[in-house]
């Protein structure tokens, strides 16, 4: 009995541990999320210690987008590193096509991430 017990719990925790899980990509202007669709987030440190992100999206539209992203990376203890990827960047969309972004991080020291995306 108290063995399915354990099991029974231990899945119970997996399933909101699964539920729960961060969100690396942010829209700040909801209307953008109509007009495009992050497919793919990737993250890994690469042999140089740095972080590396890369996040593919599509433009459900047809029309040539323009869009603003920034990241804010991360220590170990949430605070967060200023760089030149903390300041908002154009980026530009072709109709209806896959586009990519990627950013590497400016310390090894970063850890973690924020993604934001917003109307241009």
């Amino acid at each position: 009995m108290k063995k399915t017990t354990l099991i029974i719990i231990s899945f119970i925790v997996l399933l909101f541990a699964a539920c729960a899980s961060k969100s690396y990509v942010k829209f700040v202007d909801n209307s953008i999320k109509k007009q495009i669709e992050i497919t793919d987030v990737k993250k890994r440190v690469k042999s140089n210690g740095f972080t590396q992100i890369q996040v593919d999206g599509i433009n459900k539209t047809g029309k040539y987008l323009l869009f603003k992203y920034r990241v804010v990376w991360e220590d170990k203890d949430g605070f967060e590193i200023k760089s030149i990827s903390s300041n908002w960047s154009d980026f530009s969309a072709y109709k209806n096509a896959n586009f990519r972004i990627n950013i590497i991080s400016p310390s090894r020291k970063a850890v973690d991430y924020q993604l934001y995306i917003n109307k241009d």
